[in-house]
């Protein structure tokens, strides 16, 4: 069920089939490659969110791209929010959803460089008293059950940015907005490594040292039959997850 999509009425009613659990697909805006959108995040999760949806029923809200971005800011297309703007707007969105009746909030993450706000927002819940939960699905890889995958993938077998998973989960979205003759250009981009003298040290600028173009990976091998498959394996993975905090009659209590 789509948020935007229903009506007022239509609304009231998800909330009661639902058991009151919406899931916020949160992304980006960021350059991939040369070939894929800015909203590729963004769009890749929304769809992922859809899919799920259809697999154990949530409300879907709508496209949501107010994610951390800075290291791109200098890319053109990039929306890079002040910090504590993105952590505000998302803590009002939250309020907002809580009042209109869910106080499941479940959200879904579609950019890698919104892990750590992602994980800090949600310490954060606990600084004052709420009504509702937010949730944060973790996806778990485990190579036997996505042994196909693996072999689909090959030596780009955990898809990197705008690499070969990502290309083909496009490819399964919309091919429309998969521009494959840039490919090319792009080539198998090397890992520059620029930061590599630091170990295991972290520094905001590390990926980007490394991958300066934001491509890492092997679009060139993308295919929307891997993209299919990947994005419904992941699907009803997250449904499983979604299964378990509808079922939750715990956590708001202890919290």
């Amino acid at each position: 069920m789509l948020w935007e999509e229903l009506t007022s009425e239509e609304f009231a009613k998800a909330v009661e089939d639902t058991g009151g659990t919406c899931l916020l697909p949160i992304g980006c805006m960021e350059k991939h490659g040369q070939h894929l959108p800015l909203g590729m995040d963004m769009y890749g999760c929304r769809d992922m969110a859809k899919r799920v949806a259809d697999i154990e029923p949530v409300i879907v809200f709508p496209y949501y791209f107010f994610g951390q971005i800075n290291e791109a800011k200098h890319c053109p297309g990039t929306i890079a929010m002040d910090t504590d703007l993105i952590l505000k707007v998302l803590e009002d969105m939250c309020n907002e959803i809580s009042r209109n009746g869910c106080k499941k909030i479940v959200i879904l993450n579609g950019h890698g460089g919104n892990k750590h706000f992602l994980h800090y927002f949600c310490q954060s819940m606990l600084y004052k008293k709420k009504d509702y939960v937010v949730y944060l699905l973790q996806k778990e890889f485990d190579e036997e059950k996505f042994e196909k995958l693996v072999e689909m993938l090959g030596t780009d077998w955990m898809g990197a940015h705008a690499g070969n998973l990502e290309t083909s989960s496009m490819m399964a979205i919309d091919e429309s907005l998969v521009k494959m003759d840039r490919v090319e250009e792009a080539g198998l981009v090397p890992n520059y490594g620029r930061t590599k003298h630091l170990g295991s040290v972290y520094t905001a600028i590390c990926w980007y040292a490394s991958h300066p173009t934001h491509q890492a990976g092997e679009p060139f091998k993308a295919n929307k039959e891997t993209g299919e498959y990947s994005r419904d394996l992941s699907a009803k993975e997250l449904a499983e997850q979604i299964k378990v905090i509808k079922d939750d009659m715990v956590t708001l209590g202890i919290q």
